[in-house]
Formats: structure tokens, sequence, C-alpha cells
């Protein structure tokens, strides 16, 4: 009988053992391992301690996260460090490409089934978004003490909404509009130099043709690019004039707007562009069908893409221009104004967004932490992914290009003195600018696009 006993007592506490372990969160898991970890580095040892969200001793806190950067092999490295420096954080991480990306964000939010993290872009997007986030000041003030003395200045307005509400943490700075170039194809196709004007830039569209090949391939189907590139262009032909229009201070119809709405259609009728631009996104078909098949001689892009500059750059590993050797650089879009003047803007490439919704802020933070003034951002900054948002870190990286020291001085210069932000606030005038440039690419008249643009502008 006591036998008895005591097996019915080993039995009660298995099954309530087995009872309490059903009832865990289905957000956190069982540790992994029980192996020591490497210390986290000196800006995640500064992470505010740990809140009554922290997981328990021995379990694990998921957060999901969304976004197209970093790109898939980045974020192996990343967030496999970010994880060994934090055994009870576990990153579940999304990539989508840029192009789908926020058409997927934005079933997801809407029915409430959003990522804790999400990936967003400064100017109308942002707006849009904004509803679905923490302040991140207030976040971060929580749990990141002194965050606004290492986190740039600038870069943090940008991603602050209209109504003064800090919607994400920065990640990247990048400027518009860059080249990408192949200096092995311009020497093949007797291209003697980068083009800065217009004028050179025919000429290089004539020889690359005549061998055969694309002057500059870009992704026209992305209306972002080409909203970047109409802002940036209009201030080639009149500084500040974009960011007065979009304050209702002057007018959409005015020549230095028809202008600039000109050139870019010049460049699909003279030949510049691709045959079928408006049919090409950015990434991947023009960067890998195109440029890194060895198809053109010039890639429309932003300078967060200057990585290929060096040989060595896993991007370009198993391309054409990787197989072959090319030396590839990078330099500011030629100027389209008779002036020569070429002025870059400049924006925060990619920002951080936590969701109103989300359970675990502390750990959330530590993420957004490692990601803007730790490890994870000095790894992107020499991965060359764009310029740093910390103010404690620099590019530490090698120098193995032929061309690379000399792009990431020029482009470096270039959006240093960028004449404003690459990005419009106001999301229906920058999508009345964006149709505008479908249809002036397709043939339509740039005056009367604008005009209703315009009308756009004066019925808000």
């Amino acid at each position: 009988m006591k036998k008895m006993k005591k097996w019915i007592a080993l039995l009660l506490t298995a099954a309530m053992t087995l009872s309490l372990a059903a009832c865990g969160n289905g957000a956190q898991e069982p540790s992994a391992s029980t192996e020591a970890t490497p210390a986290a580095d000196s800006s995640e040892k500064e992470a505010a301690p740990a809140s009554e969200e922290s997981a328990a001793e021995g379990e694990v806190t998921t957060l999901t996260f969304w976004s197209w950067l970093p790109t898939t092999e980045q974020s192996e490295k990343m967030i496999a460090d970010f994880e060994a420096a934090n055994p009870d954080i576990k990153i579940d991480y999304t990539r989508t490409e840029q192009s789908d990306f926020f058409e997927k964000l934005q079933v997801a939010m809407a029915s409430g089934t959003g990522p804790d993290l999400f990936g967003m872009t400064t100017g109308s997007m942002m707006e849009q978004y904004a509803k679905f986030s923490v302040n991140m000041k207030e976040t971060a003030d929580e749990f990141w003490p002194g965050w606004e003395n290492e986190i740039n200045a600038n870069a943090v307005s940008q991603c602050t909404t209209e109504d003064g509400t800090l919607a994400g943490m920065p990640l990247l700075i990048a400027g518009m509009t860059t080249i990408m170039y192949n200096k092995t194809l311009m020497d093949e196709c007797g291209v003697d130099k980068v083009p800065t004007t217009y004028a050179e830039l025919q000429d290089a569209a004539k020889k690359a043709k005549e061998n055969g090949y694309v002057c500059i391939v870009a992704g026209a189907a992305d209306d972002w690019v080409n909203s970047d590139w109409f802002v940036q262009t209009a201030n080639e032909f009149e500084n500040g004039a974009v960011y007065e229009a979009e304050r209702g201070e002057r007018q959409w119809t005015d020549e230095c707007f028809v202008q600039t709405m000109q050139a870019w259609q010049n460049l699909f009728t003279e030949g510049i562009f691709e045959e079928g631009a408006l049919g090409v996104a950015t990434y991947p078909d023009a960067r890998d069908q195109y440029f890194f098949a060895r198809k053109a001689l010039f890639f429309l892009t932003g300078s967060w893409h200057i990585g290929p500059s060096s040989p060595s750059n896993s991007e370009i590993q198993g391309t054409e221009i990787g197989n072959q050797g090319d030396v590839i650089g990078m330099a500011p879009f030629p100027s389209m104004s008779d002036s020569g003047e070429m002025l870059a803007t400049s924006g925060v490439d990619v920002m951080v967004c936590m969701n109103k919704d989300c359970e675990k802020k502390e750990a959330a933070m530590r993420f957004i932490q490692y990601l803007s003034n730790g490890e994870g951002q000095q790894f992107w900054v020499n991965q060359l992914q764009g310029s740093p948002v910390s103010n404690n870190i620099s590019y530490t990286g090698e120098i193995d290009g032929e061309l690379q020291q000399q792009s990431i001085d020029e482009v470096n210069e270039y959006v240093k003195n960028a004449a404003g932000s690459r990005k419009l606030m106001n999301s229906e005038i920058e999508k009345a600018i964006q149709v505008a440039m479908q249809n002036v690419a397709a043939g339509a008249d740039p005056a009367e696009e604008l005009k209703t643009v315009q009308g756009i502008a004066d019925a808000q």
C-alpha cells in the first residue's frame, strides 16, 4: 500500500509539471543551449535593465521583424551575432523585396497580425504607418537612456512625423541619385570618363549602343526611384524649389519643374535608359538581369549600393561582372541642367518601427540599439550598405577595390553637401508626381502632367 501511494504521488507530480509547461507563452521557447555565450558589445552592455516583459530564466523571447534590409546574407550574420550576445532573444526575420514589402505590410497591419518590428522609409510611408507604431522617443527614453546623444540628430528629425511623433529609429543614411558604373565596359566602349553632364551622357549612350550595351539600366517600374530622381534633379534646375512647392509657396507648373519632367522624358526618348524601363524593377531585375549580367555600363541607384566597388563583395560573387573581374565604381548621377551642377538629396535609407501592439518592448529596443548603435550598425557600415546614423561609428573595413576608396570619398562628399531631403512628406503630392512621371515617360506632355499635380495640391 505504501508503494501504491508513492506511485500515485509521483504520477500527480508529473501531471502538474506537464500542465504548467503547456500553459507557457507561445512566443517563448526553451533555451536551446546552456553553454556560455559571448559577452555583449559595449553598446548592448549599456542597455536598460530587464523589465517585467523580459523572458524568464531559461526561456527565449521571440521577436518578429519584417523588412527589405538587411539583405538575406547580411541578416544571417547580424542576427546570429545578436542572438549570441543576447541568448534570451530570438529574431524571426522575414525579408521581402521593397517593391512588394509595403503591400504585404499593409495587409498585415490592417488585420492586426503585423510583426513586432518592421522596416520603413521616411516621408509619406512613414506618415501612413506612424499610427501603427509606438512613439519611439518615449520607448527609447524608457529602455535606452541617453540614446539622443548617440544617434545623428538630422536622421532623427527625418523620422519624425508632421505632428512631432518619432515614428521609428533611423538605421542608415543614404543619398540619391548615383550611378554604379562598370569601368571595364566603359573602356571597351571608348567612354573615357564617368559622365558629369547630359552631353557626356548622350555620348556614352551612343558608344554603348554601338557596342551592344545599355547605357543606364533603370528600374522605372518603381515609383520610389522615380520620385527620388525628380526631387534630386529638380534641385539642380532650381535649388530648393521642390520643397517650396510642397509647402504651397509656389506652383508645380513652374518652369524648373517642366524642365525636370522634360529631362526625365529625354532619358527614355533618347536611348539613355533601356527599352521597356517602365516595366523593369530596380531590385532584382535592373541590378541582376542587366548590370550584374554585364549588359549595361551604368545602373541607376543610390549611395547605399556602393558595396560592389569591392571585388570581394559577396553580392557580385558568381555574377558575370564578378566572374570577369570587372572594375566597378560609383559616382553622382550626371547633371541634367545646363549649369552642370550636381546636387544630391539625402535621407534615412531605412528606419525601424516598433508595433504599438508589441508586448516585448525591452527586448525589441535591445535589438534596435544593436542595429543603430551597436555591432549591427558597424557591420552594415563596413558592408558599405549606407552611411552610419551612430555618432560613434565610421567605416573600418578593408579597401580592396581599384575604385573603392575614390568612390567612397566622392559619394560621401556628394551626400554630405546634399541640397535637401530625398523624400517629400506629402503622400498625395508624391503619388501625383509618380503618376505624372510614369505618363511622361510613356510620352505624355510634361507641362500638362504638372497641371494635374498642381490641381491635386490646390484641392488640399
